[in-house]
């Protein structure tokens, strides 16, 4: 697994590394002041980058405990690509006439890892990507999230995940144009240098199984957690289900511990990739490609990985709701575990009554008769058994009932208003506005 990250100074100082990186490569490419579109583009990009990065170092330092594993990975090679790219930036402008920034126009002959500027503005498009997916995710349950962000938030997962297949899919495509370069414009067709990337392969294939493997036990689990909350409990309740619940989380576990074994052999594969290449004669700058490629290709899985979690995330702590009524009715969307509510009240009778929010279980168990009452006389009973509780509900649901606008409850709540015992007892703040 990727070190764990965020504790003091680990992810401030990663962030910061990266952050620091983005600006130089920012201020590098606006010094130029091109008009070329391509150019514009990854100017707005990289200071895009930027923005996320200072985003995560804020919210890194305001918050020590904050811990996000998957992305180290990342953030060094976020860090380390811009720093290259800027370094390839001013070789070729030292090249142009008197090394003047305004007349470079080498924008074209410009290359990274085999891709253009449009490339490299894609790698970090990816990198931005990545990191506001950590925040957002890290953020979702300490921040009230609407329905409109719920839904923003998925369509940045689905893209992200995209994104990051079809990066996948590129650095593969690289390796093996890198490597058939390699071995064609050496003398030799080098035996090992054949069976180390056959084995590559082969553990690509056992990564992307343990992948799917994973995914399908989490499936499971979500669907047995949706079940049991349907029910009222949270966790298994009988043997069987126990035994099966342990049983599948160890599978999980299992896989995990393959995966980083399986990453870490992929690594030294890579290793000794770029070693042989050294002995047979293929050039520094075809072994630094191949080299980058294998970081990028850590990168690129430790950013699924941390989409995937983000997505499982996401999927647990969204309660989705759909209330339909008519008549009389009495609605309630309230979350009392502290998940994010997605959903609607809908009802199409004039004297029905809405309230949501997120509210103590156990309160919300004992005091949830404040908006079930049909008389005065009901209101002024319940309130001389339980002023306490109501005031507390009033606070946290008062201004959603006074909103509800010209309808049966503020009928009754003028009518409550005008109570003596009520104002005796500072409830005035369930009269409509």
């Amino acid at each position: 697994m990727a070190e764990a990250i965020g504790v003091a100074s680990g992810l401030v100082a990663l962030a910061t590394f990266a952050c620091q990186s983005s600006v130089m490569l920012y201020e590098s490419v606006s010094s130029f002041q091109s008009h070329q579109q391509r150019v514009r583009d990854l100017a707005e990009e990289t200071g895009a980058l930027a923005e996320v990065l200072n985003s995560l170092v804020d919210a890194a330092r305001a918050n020590p405990e904050l811990r996000i594993p998957a992305l180290a990975v990342p953030l060094k090679r976020c860090a380390k690509a811009c720093e290259e790219f800027r370094q390839e930036i001013e070789k070729f402008s030292a090249r142009s006439i008197a090394g003047s920034r305004t007349s470079f126009r080498d924008w074209a002959r410009l290359k990274y890892m085999g891709e253009d500027v449009d490339g490299f503005r894609r790698l970090l498009s990816s990198y931005k990507m990545t990191i506001s997916i950590a925040l957002t995710n890290a953020s979702l349950h300490q921040s009230i999230v609407t329905s409109e962000a719920v839904e923003g938030y998925t369509e940045l997962l689905e893209a992200a995940r995209a994104d990051l297949e079809e990066r996948l899919g590129m650095i593969d495509d690289k390796l093996e144009q890198f490597l058939g370069q390699s071995l064609s414009s050496s003398s030799l067709e080098d035996g090992d240098v054949v069976q180390i990337r056959e084995e590559r392969q082969s553990t690509e294939n056992s990564l992307q199984l343990c992948a799917e493997l994973s995914d399908h036990i989490t499936r499971i689990q979500l669907a047995q957690a949706r079940a049991r909350s349907g029910t009222g409990t949270s966790k298994p309740s009988s043997l069987s289900e126990r035994i099966t619940h342990d049983g599948l989380q160890e599978c999980k576990e299992n896989l995990a511990r393959m995966a980083d074994k399986l990453a870490a052999h992929e690594k030294e594969l890579f290793s000794n990739l770029v070693s042989k290449m050294a002995h047979m004669g293929s050039s520094q700058e075809a072994a630094a490609d191949i080299a980058r490629l294998r970081d990028e290709l850590e990168s690129a899985r430790q950013s699924m990985n941390l989409v995937s979690s983000a997505s499982r995330e996401l999927e647990k702590s969204v309660s989705v709701i759909e209330n339909h009524a008519t008549g009389d009715a009495v609605q309630f969307m309230v979350s009392t575990n502290g998940q994010i509510l997605h959903g609607t009240n809908r009802g199409l009778g004039w004297r029905t009554r809405q309230v949501g929010g997120h509210i103590d279980a156990e309160t919300w168990k004992q005091k949830w008769k404040i908006v079930t009452f049909k008389s005065e006389e009901d209101y002024v009973e319940l309130l001389r058994d339980d002023v306490e509780g109501v005031d507390m509900l009033l606070e946290t649901f008062g201004k959603q009932l006074a909103q509800l606008g010209k309808n049966v409850w503020q009928t009754q709540a003028e009518a409550l208003a005008q109570s003596s015992f009520i104002k005796n007892h500072r409830c005035e703040s369930i009269t409509a506005d």
